[in-house]
């Protein structure tokens, strides 16, 4: 990368930012990559991967936090916030499993919440228990892809073991969006009486 160390970073920053507030971006695929980076810039895969995650975890942190500011303090303390999306939200949480805060933590492993922040801000959640989840959920996923992309480059050589990580990321995005779509068709069912 022409900017190096700094220009990977912050990067990978804005890449959480953008994920976590606009878009979803697929960072899981961003962090394989990003973490093959450490031999190109000579740097220990131990030290890379944990500067890497705690790139993550800040955009995350703040990527969240920007998009609960602006839906709270624009929308919902306006009161511009249209009763129909926040119907349709609290309708929606109320067919999970979990009804509030804790819903971020299975949201990890099966996203069903899209747009965290503005669940935070509209379904007036506590913001500092949703961080708390956003930041565990976050440090356990990105630590067990980071541990499993060193594992796989210790025992395979490095352009082999960064097409088998991604193949692994890309079937666990895989199987984690089935999952998701798996679990929305089960909750719009009505439920059946034996």
């Amino acid at each position: 990368m022409a900017l190096g160390v700094p220009g990977a970073l912050l990067a990978m920053y804005l890449i959480f930012v953008v994920d976590a507030a606009v878009v979803p971006t697929l960072p899981e695929v961003f962090v394989v990559g990003f973490y093959y980076l450490h031999g190109v810039f000579g740097l220990s895969p131990a030290l890379w991967a944990a500067t890497l995650l705690g790139m993550a975890l800040a955009g995350e942190a703040t990527g969240n936090s920007l998009l609960y500011l602006a839906v709270r303090y624009g929308l919902v303390h306006r009161g511009k916030m249209p009763k129909r999306i926040e119907r349709l939200m609290r309708r929606w949480t109320g067919f999970l499993i979990l009804h509030d805060e804790r819903i971020i933590l299975l949201n990890r492993v099966i996203p069903v919440v899209p747009f965290v922040g503005a669940f935070i801000a509209t379904l007036k959640w506590s913001y500092r228990k949703s961080l708390a989840f956003i930041l565990i959920g976050a440090a356990a996923k990105y630590s067990a892809l980071l541990v499993l992309v060193g594992v796989v480059g210790m025992e395979y050589e490095a352009s082999m073991a960064g097409w088998i990580t991604l193949a692994l990321v890309v079937g666990l995005v895989g199987v984690s969006a089935l999952g998701s779509y798996l679990y929305r068709r089960r909750a719009k069912l009505p439920a059946t009486r034996p």
